[in-house]
């Protein structure tokens, strides 16, 4: 049986408890949880696609190149489309400065040959399973590019805008790793050699782990001392928060799943969930209130009830027993005490058990004017509040999250009404059973199997897999399967 794991980050969990101010401070800097911004739109989140893969296929067992080839797929998926280039500018919208045109093209010319030597090993373990020494021959010369390329993506100078690369990189190369750690033997390898590879997996994770933690904390040291002191803007809390949710979502996630690649360390497969909470941007002002996250929820929502008029008057939340932020099992009327309707359409009572909010629109200014749900199911429940209309819209929704919390600091004296307002984030255990997931699992697997394969091997169950059986005749995954490997095949030879 799998045993399940659940990831905390580094700077999240229960070590953040130590660290709670009672006044108007960078909560969330403390804590160093990510923040989630309106401003970055996530049209393909390779990031969630890769986090998904890479905690699906730890969670079975594999076969050689079954996580690179899938990986390959996300940050390769054609020659139009430049998900490195995403990647990149996306880190330099965050930090404000640009990755050199130098550094930058030795990037790219690293990635051009890594792209073609992971490509010619998930080939040669596709169409020549039994000949062992040439699938090794294609590892080994996989593995000396990693080994050589590496410093590119480590530049002198550019180490926090490179990060997010780096983290990718890292995530190919433990792929490749984790496979000659596991296949080795399978291929001829002596027992020294096995051992020495098992050994070189656990060291470059610890070595990649370490520079995550030690590049990352740079950046952070830096963004806290140019952020700015603005109450209106709730800064620096919002700009310290922007980069503290953009290094979760594209290096510290991926830093928190890469010990259990190591099989030495985790001999049997593990099914892990990253169980960390992430945050919005500050909405409102905080000038009547201390500004306050407590720790993160262990349980999902049950319902949220909202108060609302001329404006949003309160929110209540509610969980689980003692599964709420700080334990609680309701947050209790955050906000005013008594002003406001919980009847649509002013506010509302919600019940999140089988349909969960999955994304939030604000309107807002110096307090929070109205909000509206979005549900997993498509439903919407309008703005409440606001009939004073007013204020700037923000909206925060992310691949493959859920609301978890509901943060209200207070009551604005001057209006009377919920001030300040941050929501909290969680992913959604369901991503990892999504249909897109099992398309690109089967697509660019390595081994030829059918959809029942599929689903025997990651145990899919029996409600889901009447769906992948259906999605895989309807859309005909063995004909795709068969494009995406003549494709991969002409781009080898071309690039021979």
């Amino acid at each position: 049986m799998n045993d399940r794991i659940y990831i905390e980050h580094t700077f999240t969990g229960e070590a953040i408890a130590e660290l709670r101010p009672q006044e108007l401070v960078l909560r969330a800097e403390i804590s160093r949880a990510a923040g989630l911004t309106a401003g970055l739109e996530y049209e393909f989140d390779y990031n969630n696609a890769a986090r998904v893969v890479v905690s699906v296929v730890l969670g079975e067992i594999p076969y050689a190149g079954q996580l690179l080839s899938a990986l390959v797929d996300i940050f390769w998926p054609d020659e139009k489309q430049d998900v490195w280039g995403e990647i990149a500018d996306r880190v330099e919208a965050l930090i404000d400065k640009k990755i050199s045109a130098e550094v930058m093209q030795d990037v790219r010319d690293a990635l051009t040959g890594l792209h073609n030597v992971s490509d010619d090993y998930a080939y040669a373990a596709k169409n020549f399973p039994k000949d062992k020494a040439y699938v090794s021959e294609k590892f080994n010369v996989a593995n000396g590019h990693f080994l050589h390329d590496l410093p590119r993506f480590q530049s002198s100078g550019y180490e926090v805008l490179l990060l997010p690369l780096f983290a990718q990189f890292a995530n190919l190369h433990l792929a490749l790793l984790r496979d000659g750690a596991a296949f080795g033997r399978d291929w001829g390898w002596s027992d020294e050699l096995v051992a020495d590879t098992r050994k070189k997996l656990t060291e470059s994770i610890d070595s990649y782990s370490d520079y995550v933690t030690k590049t990352f904390e740079a950046g952070y040291e830096s963004v806290k001392k140019t952020a700015p002191e603005d109450k209106r803007r709730m800064e620096p809390f919002n700009t310290v928060n922007r980069y503290l949710r953009e290094m979760t979502i594209t290096v510290k996630d991926f830093q928190a799943q890469w010990k259990y690649f190591d099989i030495s360390r985790y001999p049997e497969p593990v099914k892990v969930y990253l169980d960390r909470e992430v945050y919005s941007d500050a909405v409102g002002t905080c000038y009547d209130s201390p500004f306050y996250i407590p720790s993160r929820p262990t349980g999902r929502i049950r319902n949220v009830t909202v108060w609302g008029w001329d404006r949003i008057d309160a929110v209540k939340v509610d969980y689980p027993e003692g599964g709420g932020p700080d334990g609680v099992t309701s947050t209790g009327r955050m906000g005013n005490a008594g002003g406001g309707s919980d009847q649509r359409p002013h506010g509302g009572s919600f019940d999140l058990s089988s349909n969960p909010i999955v994304g939030v629109q604000v309107m807002s200014g110096d307090i929070v004017n109205a909000m509206s749900f979005q549900f997993a199911d498509g439903a919407d429940t309008g703005m409440m509040g606001g009939n004073y209309r007013g204020g700037q819209k923000s909206t925060f929704s992310y691949a493959a999250q859920i609301l978890s919390s509901i943060r209200v600091m207070g009551v604005s004296r001057f209006y009377g009404s919920a001030d300040c307002a941050v929501f909290g984030f969680k992913f959604d255990e369901r991503a990892t059973k999504s249909q897109d997931l099992y398309a690109r699992l089967y697509r660019t697997s390595p081994r030829d199997i059918t959809p029942e394969e599929l689903i025997e091997q990651f145990n899919v169950e029996p409600e889901h897999a009447q769906t992948i059986r259906e999605a895989a005749e309807r859309e005909q995954w063995g004909e795709q399967r068969a494009r995406y490997w003549a494709r991969k095949q002409e781009r080898l030879n071309r690039a021979d």
